[in-house]
């Protein structure tokens, strides 16, 4: 987390940062923009005679680009320092398991391991992308050295930088630059899958929460209770709620900015990843499988947590009209009135631009993907003829 400057681990109580992760943070925080705008400018003055292969790679690999800028300075926003800040001491679900409580602690165990399944498909399909940019470019060269050594076909790389140098065939120039490329794509993966993890972390923990909430509205006996400790339930139950509902509105302006930029992302960069996986040549298909898993992937993964935050919370009026509310006093009546009317607020995510995130948004999309994919494909065709 701190080599990237996602966030800062002293927060969670580890030991200080090394130096060598704040000059790296540094680094990716200045010229993370610098990659971004160089990619652009590489487009710009050489489109008319760049290859379709590497006009495939390009188009594949700069919107990714600018989404790690916009994790990398989503990060930098107060609310997102915040969130990190309190998850060890407040939304980590841990903090509410007491007096050995058997259904808080399933729900730590169930959060966990969901934590580390997400995590883990991450880490696994943009660690296995990452290697891919980093190895096959180079195998594709070797295997291609006749046609290169002709100048009837470029060096490949992964990353196309705006630079004074020729590495389109000079291969001490190349070597150059793909070792700078693979820093950049390393650097970069990290900082989308930790700031992806991040974000179902917080979010799983907030569902948790939900569900230990819901528990102690169903199934604690008000029966033999004075009216005094029926108000006192009912006070700790709306506090609970509003500490849910404030950790959720923290999550939401920490990582709205990000899920707008993923669905952006997948928007336009995915038909362009379907149109590569068919016709970019059998030896990238490994290379764009791979990134189809982790650039969709991981925002489908999203949008399945925050579709079950709002779930959970969909049934919380039932499970608070369904309290025994006829035979408290009437004070505790009214309380009960002002919990009902706080847990009827719907809990949906709202990403940057009033964007509702969640499963059918993300059907949406992948959606107008395989359209735009089907566009794409027929202008090719139409060309080529």
């Amino acid at each position: 987390m701190s080599l990237v400057g996602v966030g800062n681990r002293e927060t969670w109580g580890y030991q200080k940062v090394p130096r060598i992760f704040q000059l790296n943070s540094l680094m990716i925080f200045v010229f993370g923009p610098v990659v971004g705008f160089s990619q652009f400018l590489f487009l710009y003055f050489n489109f008319r005679d760049l290859e379709f292969d590497t006009l495939g790679i390009i188009f594949s690999i700069w919107p990714a680009s600018l989404l790690a800028c916009v994790n990398i300075y989503s990060s930098k926003f107060n609310n997102f320092k915040i969130v990190i800040k309190e998850f060890m001491t407040q939304i980590h679900v841990y903090n509410v398991y007491k007096n050995n409580d058997e259904f808080v602690k399933r729900q730590v165990i169930l959060t966990e391991r969901l934590v580390r399944f997400a995590a883990s498909y991450l880490i696994f399909f943009f660690i296995s992308n990452c290697l891919g940019w980093v190895f096959i470019p180079a195998v594709n060269n070797y295997r291609n050295g006749d046609f290169i050594a002709n100048r009837t076909m470029k060096l490949q790389t992964c990353v196309y930088l705006w630079v004074p140098l020729d590495y389109s065939y000079n291969y001490n120039n190349w070597i150059v630059i793909h070792t700078v490329n693979a820093y950049i794509i390393a650097c970069g993966v990290t900082v989308l899958m930790q700031f992806q993890s991040l974000n179902n972390i917080v979010l799983l923990n907030i569902i948790a929460h939900i569900k230990i909430l819901k528990n102690n509205i169903q199934n604690t006996s008000l029966d033999n209770l004075t009216d005094a400790d029926v108000r006192e339930h009912l006070i700790s139950i709306i506090k609970y709620h509003l500490f849910i509902i404030n950790q959720f509105k923290k999550a939401q302006s920490a990582f709205g900015v990000n899920v707008a930029a993923i669905y952006v992302q997948n928007l336009f960069g995915n038909s362009v990843l379907l149109y590569q996986l068919k016709y970019g040549g059998k030896e990238n298909i490994m290379l764009y499988i791979t990134m189809i898993m982790a650039y969709t992937g991981g925002p489908i993964l999203i949008s399945f947590v925050v579709d079950e935050v709002k779930r959970q919370a969909d049934d919380l009026p039932d499970l608070v009209y369904g309290m025994p509310w006829e035979n408290m006093s009437v004070s505790n009546q009214k309380t009960a009135m002002l919990l009902l009317q706080k847990v009827q607020i719907p809990m949906e995510f709202e990403a940057l631009g009033g964007l509702i995130a969640g499963v059918r948004p993300m059907i949406s999309i992948l959606k107008t993907t395989f359209s735009y994919y089907v566009m794409l494909e027929s202008s090719m065709e139409s060309k080529s003829s």
